[in-house]
């Protein structure tokens, strides 16, 4: 009896236990550990014939510690071996998640996170890797002799259950991978090394799984017609079609300084934009009543962007990176003038009058260039520190947004965060969007544009305007100072549409899509130590254990092969692909 650790990761670890016997006609050296001795070997494993060392034993697939959870165990654990700087969520024995304690923090079991080495009471304490139960033997079935009826009547075959659309939107999705790199993932300058498909990817399964049930990313809905998995699709495709031309264009995780002022026959662009451009003023912007999770405002943080533009006019270095510092009373960050290429450090005013940057660390991140403190507190509340404080919620429980905005594009997380914030943003601001006038709806609209055949550009340019503006038409209440070239780009956003929805997911659909297991790419690389085996001359066998239990819901199965391994389904209603 072999027992398998399978292992996926998209920046969480859903895995499970499997045993499975193997029968085949070729050899193998495999690492593994016993569960009497809990000690490494190589054992040469012949599985044409019985081996008595095949009766309890784990494949070590990754690591030290495969799996670093309790068996059935469900709460928080300290990895082996990490110096308690590592530790993973662990549900029914199987981890979801790994986290990091940064600094002068370490994992504290007592608290179930991290906490200042100082503040407890005793050191990191050496935590062993637990070992897969040992699945006792089972007798032979008796077999009963059953009377045979000349014309027996079949038993009626079960209704198998629906797809969740949830599955067949992330199997879509992840299906056209090239053609997300190729056609969505370029900048203005070529392939986006700011925004990857593995972020991307990553973010959708958190926004999807992780976040609340009313800040969850609309993948469609499970009508019984191709027009439920379309829905979501179609709002896929003005996501993205969006980003293009928001931070996949500049390539940025950062916004950068654009909003200048025409004096003296030169273009001056304040250094206090980093407190809002175009008329927004980021650090006054509070959330609405029913979420008021807006950050608090301290003036005495100090924090830099990481990008800025580096192709602003040949020859010229261009506006600095944004920055947030206290201001003393008498310094100021001044102006960039464009023409001699200089900061002039001196009292400058942006567009609101703002001349000094304290406490102005809200400016624009990510795929969607989302800023405020609003959506920071918001992002801390839903997946940062917030959440598993107050909600024991852990994705991010060691990024405090509100101290740390600039984490969204520094964090070693960082290609994950920077689409997590704009599903964020658009789950929050777009997909809930109702002109309290008109009445005019973002989902009602959605609905319609499919059902009507996806025919027009008014659906798509009300998005933009959305997006943009805060506002669908010029007609809001609310509405954001714009863009001067946002007429440009909004010819951009539709065309951007259009090719995504026509040359990606190749809308409108005309056969259902076909669920497919995801392969996703780990953290750390799973390794499997064997030496090369012959091709086997026919394609073995392998049987189930009739006493193998496999976790499989919620999990996705990602098997290697020791001869050839099936899927282990066990019975599972619905695995989560």
């Amino acid at each position: 009896m072999v027992w398998y650790h399978n292992m996926d990761n998209y920046g969480v670890f859903p895995l499970s236990w499997c045993c499975f016997g193997v029968n085949s006609q070729d050899t193998v050296d495999v690492e593994l550990v016993t569960s009497a001795t809990n000690e490494s070997s190589t054992v040469h494993i012949n599985t044409s014939s019985t081996n008595e060392n095949m009766d309890d034993i784990q494949v070590i697939v990754t690591g030290e510690c495969p799996n670093p959870c309790p068996w059935e165990y469900t709460g928080f654990t300290t990895i082996p071996d990490t110096s308690c700087k590592l530790f993973a969520q662990c549900r029914n024995g199987n981890p979801i998640g790994e986290f990091e304690c940064f600094g002068e923090y370490i994992f504290d079991e007592a608290k179930g996170g991290c906490d200042v080495v100082s503040d407890i009471e005793s050191e990191c304490q050496p935590v062993s890797c637990p070992l897969p139960p040992t699945v006792p033997p089972t007798a032979s079935p008796t077999i009963t002799a059953v009377p045979v009826t000349e014309n027996p009547t079949p038993a009626p075959r079960p209704t198998p259950l629906p797809t969740p659309i949830f599955v067949s939107f992330l199997s879509f999705i992840d299906a056209r991978r090239a053609s997300i790199e190729t056609t969505v993932l370029q900048s203005a300058n070529g392939p986006s090394t700011a925004y990857t498909i593995e972020g991307l990817m990553s973010a959708l399964d958190i926004v999807v799984n992780q976040f609340p049930s009313d800040k969850t990313f609309f993948v469609g809905e499970n009508n019984g017609k191709l027009t439920g998995l379309e829905y979501g699709l179609v709002n896929f495709a003005a996501f993205v079609s969006q980003a293009m031309s928001e931070g996949i264009r500049m390539d940025s995780c950062d916004e950068w300084n654009t909003d200048y002022i025409f004096h003296d026959n030169t273009e001056k662009f304040p250094l206090s934009n980093a407190c809002g451009q175009y008329k927004r003023s980021y650090d006054t912007e509070i959330c609405r009543s029913t979420e008021p999770f807006e950050c608090l405002i301290d003036e005495s943080m100090e924090v830099t962007a990481v990008d800025k533009n580096q192709n602003f006019t040949t020859g010229k270095t261009g506006p600095p990176a944004f920055s947030c510092k206290p201001h003393d009373g008498s310094s100021f960050p001044g102006y960039y003038d464009a023409f001699d290429d200089v900061v002039v450090e001196t009292a400058y005013s942006n567009s609101l009058g703002r001349t000094d940057v304290a406490g102005c660390c809200w400016w624009k991140r990510g795929a969607l260039m989302t800023g405020g403190r609003c959506a920071f507190g918001k992002l801390n509340k839903y997946v940062g520190k917030d959440a598993a404080d107050s909600r024991g919620i852990y994705v991010y429980p060691d990024i405090d947004f509100c101290l740390r905005p600039e984490s969204v594009c520094d964090h070693i997380r960082t290609q994950e965060l920077r689409w997590l914030i704009g599903f964020l943003d658009w789950s929050g601001r777009v997909e809930t969007y109702v002109d309290s006038y008109t009445g005019w709806s973002y989902m009602n609209e959605l609905k319609q544009f499919v059902d009507n055949g996806m025919i027009g550009d008014d659906f798509i340019d009300a998005v933009t305007n959305i997006v943009t503006r805060n506002c669908h038409n010029q007609e809001c209440a609310e509405d954001w100072g714009t863009d001067p070239d946002k007429d440009y780009f909004e010819l951009n956003r539709r065309i951007d549409f259009r090719n995504v929805m026509t040359n990606v997911l190749t809308l409108p659909l005309t056969f259902p899509p076909t669920v497919t297991p995801t392969t996703r790419s780990p953290t750390f690389s799973p390794t499997l130590t064997m030496s090369p085996t012959p091709r086997p001359t026919r394609r073995p066998v392998v049987a189930l254990s009739p006493n193998s239990t496999c976790k499989c819901k919620s999990n996705r199965l990602l098997f290697a092969s020791i001869a050839v391994l099936t899927w282990c389904v066990c019975g599972c209603s619905n695995i989560f692909f």
